[in-house]
């Protein structure tokens, strides 16, 4: 079983045949049947027959493969992470999966980072992409952190629609929306201690910039001073507390002096005391005005 690399508290090895009752949990696991889906595995031998005909035999013909990821100071197999080459996508992708009761403490990270490493500096492998379900908000903070942004959707052979990713290649002006759009999400956080600036808005939005609500079908449209006042006041009177907002994932264009952004996102916090989390869809438009980009309309949708 050759070891492929350490990190502090991991390491990632070859499968073997006897990691049968390891891949018959983990691919049998909810999340995996959820997002990755279901394999029919249900014995010994299939497992034994899964290992042979997709793990193993993938290091025999491309040099690499899935791995096994173990805790290193108990020797305890928790999950999954390598590299997949797929007929259906031309470049290497990157996967990943753990059991359940490892998510959350920050081992998907530590291992996809250091495949990232290992793919590019040890296999010299020159792009690295990834793929993963519409509905694994997790897997897609996880690309996003180890470097790759969205690209578009895909639709693979098995009728399965999927978000590609890829190494980005952003340009100084995408690097500006970026930040500007990092610095709107967080204007209006005041979770952990953090004062919100909402008037801040003035600052990122032509004067005449509008935002506008359209959860419900009924747009409900404001000018800039028409929504600081009210979110200010609900955001320190105690009305909504800890709250933030971020992106999960956004595809921008831009062409000459403006640009678009669809902007995926997730927001959460207490309104009167009552704890709420939902994501929705923002489309934000921007125009260079001088040297410097601003916003000039923000529209956003809630998920029902």
């Amino acid at each position: 079983m050759r070891k492929i690399l350490e990190t502090e508290r991991l390491s990632l090895r070859e499968f073997s045949l006897k990691d049968s009752d390891f891949v018959l949990e983990l691919v049998n696991s909810p999340k995996w049947i959820e997002f990755i889906g279901d394999r029919n595995v249900r014995t010994q031998a299939e497992a034994k027959g899964f290992l042979e005909n997709n793990l193993i035999k993938s290091y025999k013909e491309n040099g690499f493969g899935l791995w096994v990821v173990v805790l290193k100071e108990t020797g305890t197999s928790i999950g999954m992470c390598g590299l997949v080459n797929r007929d259906t996508l031309e470049d290497i992708d990157i996967g990943f999966a753990m059991l359940p009761e490892y998510l959350g403490l920050g081992y998907g990270y530590e291992i996809a980072n250091a495949t990232i490493h290992y793919a590019k500096n040890t296999l010299h492998l020159d792009k690295i992409v990834g793929i993963t379900n519409p509905n694994n908000i997790a897997s897609i903070k996880l690309l996003n952190k180890i470097g790759l942004r969205f690209v578009k959707t895909i639709e693979l052979p098995e009728k399965d629609t999927v978000l590609f990713f890829s190494t980005p290649t952003d340009t100084k002006e995408e690097n500006e929306l970026n930040q500007l759009t990092t610095r709107f999400f967080s204007l209006f956080t005041n979770a952990e201690g953090n004062t919100p600036n909402v008037e801040e808005i003035g600052n990122i939005f032509i004067a005449n910039g509008i935002i506008i609500s359209n959860t419900h079908g009924v747009p409900e449209i404001y000018d800039l001073n028409e929504f600081i006042t009210p979110r200010k006041k609900m955001l320190s009177d105690g009305t909504l507390t800890d709250f933030r907002e971020s992106e999960i994932l956004h595809k921008t264009e831009i062409y000459g002096n403006v640009a678009q952004r669809f902007s995926f996102y997730e927001k959460s916090g207490k309104l009167n005391g009552v704890y709420f989390e939902s994501r929705g869809m923002k489309t934000i438009q921007f125009i260079k005005v001088g040297l410097d980009w601003k916003m000039s309309s923000v529209a956003w949708s809630d998920e029902k």
